[in-house]
């Protein structure tokens, strides 16, 4: 058996709004929608080589499991070639700045932010 991808699975309350963090403010491609049309259900956005799914939370108990939980189980990291521009575009577009960027000990820049769910987005730059 071959494992073929890894492609995360955002579970959002309001599917549009995070759609459109990841395709309009990151510059995603929607590649994915289902249904076709009308209020989507699950949305998959490329961004650069990465794919990220978005599905509705209240989709996932008719599937046999429990309704997900908020929290911040993990980051997404999201690469770029100047954080600091980033953040301040991403700022002045509305979205949440948690920690500016800064120098981190892997010798990169790196600030946070918050997707519209809470989810941690990191901003990183060589």
């Amino acid at each position: 058996m071959k494992f073929l991808s890894v492609m995360p699975n955002l579970y959002t309350a309001d599917i549009e709004a995070s759609v459109a963090f990841y395709r309009d403010l990151l510059g995603g491609t929607e590649t994915f929608r289902t249904p076709a049309s009308g209020t989507p259900v699950h949305v998959e956005i490329r961004v650069g080589d990465v794919t990220v799914a978005i599905s509705d939370r209240d989709e996932v108990e008719p599937q046999g499991l429990p309704a997900p939980s908020p929290g911040h189980p993990f980051e997404l990291v999201v690469w770029c070639d100047s954080a600091d521009e980033a953040v301040a575009g991403l700022r002045a577009a509305g979205v949440q700045v948690l920690v500016e960027p800064s120098a981190h000990a892997s010798g990169n820049r790196r600030g946070y932010l918050a997707d519209p769910d809470g989810n941690w987005i990191a901003v990183v730059s060589a």
